[in-house]
């Protein structure tokens, strides 16, 4: 097989995203004809089988994806995931606590790494593993509030300042045009965040939650979030008006 034959990478995640499984996983036999130590298609590969129900064969795979690339915690994730299916209880949390010990910060490998020591009667790490999945997972919570709040307050400050009579015009314009600015750097900033917690796992699909394509509800989830935050500001800026006038 020449290697202009070889389908491109993205092709073959494309296909998995859609759940044309058989035909994603042909794709990556190709690609590792031509590149065997891609550890990233390896890696997908061993996700497709795992799909597929040949936890054997995946487990083959994430070993050696690992064996190119242990400092990847994808990797072991997915191969702790074939080591549960096979019943290999201990070596699956042995894989995941690999994982936990790359990335500390994997919402995903503390959630399974957790259901792993729940099924080895292991209550007191399944307990600590919940705890700190909570603390990974909360702040995220928070950093919606606070920054909901921050739109909030913007708006009702331009709210106030809207409503002020007799300000000269070359004051009030520019403070309007100062708190649009930071209100659109607070929407820049939480849009970031929100980035960031797909980005890890972007260039992978992570069993079973992939990664979000082009109008999925992941994607769709995050223009709420933005449009949630214009409302808001919105209601501020009516709000903050009408607390002006209520004071005066």
């Amino acid at each position: 097989m020449t290697s202009s034959a070889v389908p491109p990478p993205e092709v073959a995640l494309n296909l998995a995203r859609e759940g044309k499984v058989h035909e994603a996983l042909n794709c990556y036999n190709q690609i590792l004809e031509t590149s065997p130590d891609n550890d990233i298609i390896l890696n997908n590969k061993a996700i497709a089988l795992i799909t597929l129900g040949r936890f054997e064969e995946a487990l083959t795979s994430s070993k050696r994806a690992a064996s190119i690339n242990p400092g990847c915690a994808d990797i072991w994730i997915n191969m702790g995931v074939a080591l549960d299916k096979l019943g290999r209880l201990c070596e699956a949390a042995d894989a995941l606590e690999r994982a936990v010990t790359i990335n500390p910060y994997d919402a995903y490998a503390r959630a399974l790494l957790g259901i792993i020591y729940q099924k080895t009667n292991q209550h007191e790490r399944a307990e600590c593993q919940n705890r700190q999945l909570q603390e990974l997972m909360f702040p995220n919570e928070y950093a919606g509030f606070f920054f909901g709040t921050a739109a909030f307050l913007l708006g009702m400050l331009l709210g106030g300042i809207h409503s002020v009579e007799g300000r000269p015009f070359e004051i009030v314009i520019p403070s309007q045009v100062i708190i649009l600015f930071f209100f659109v750097l607070i929407c820049v900033l939480y849009w970031r965040s929100l980035c960031r917690q797909q980005e890890a796992t972007r260039h992978v699909i992570i069993v079973p939650y992939p990664s979000p394509v082009e109008g999925d509800r992941s994607t769709r989830g995050m223009y709420g979030v933005l449009f949630l935050m214009i409302v808001v500001f919105l209601i501020g800026a009516v709000a903050g008006g009408d607390v002006w006038n209520w004071v005066r």
